[in-house]
């Protein structure tokens, strides 16, 4: 953590509100990273949703520098390769959280479909998908009996002190 948000009343409450979730974010990957690769038999299929979650910011950062080259959707990265990745895009989102919420990016999908999207929206995107995947992340767990990290927003920030 490093403290980027504002506290103060003055702070425009949607960006401090996105500016935390994007701590909370970085915070729980991080934690499933960790997590994930301290498994004595490192299962590919944790390995590929993590991947898979970094990459798709990627590839919405891309979109909206108009520079979409990310073609691999579940690779397998090494554990530093994930939080240098996390941390960058972490950082990606606070510039644009800071400056680019209401630009609107057009872009064309895996699918050749058209659409275009604020950049506030593709930013709740991202952030929601990855809740999903640290979702399956637990439920892949839970499973085997296997007691996993508590990267609920509450969580957070009780660990955090906030």
């Amino acid at each position: 953590m490093d403290g980027t948000f504002d506290h103060s009343p003055l702070a425009e409450p949607l960006t401090q509100t996105l500016l935390r979730l994007v701590e909370q974010s970085l915070w729980a990957n991080c934690q499933w990273v960790e997590f994930v690769y301290s498994q004595p038999d490192p299962e590919v299929r944790p390995r590929e949703l993590l991947g898979h979650l970094m990459v798709g910011e990627r590839v919405w950062f891309e979109r909206i520098a108009g520079q979409q080259r990310t073609t691999t959707m579940f690779p397998l990265m090494s554990k530093d390769e994930l939080i240098r990745g996390f941390t960058g895009s972490a950082e990606t989102f606070r510039q644009l959280i800071g400056s680019r919420l209401a630009d609107v990016i057009h872009f064309r999908r895996g699918t050749g479909e058209e659409y275009h999207a604020r950049v506030e929206d593709i930013i709740h995107h991202l952030l929601t998908h990855g809740y999903h995947h640290r979702g399956q992340l637990a439920a892949h767990y839970v499973r085997s009996g296997i007691n996993y990290p508590n990267t609920d927003h509450i969580n957070f920030l009780i660990e955090n002190r906030l």
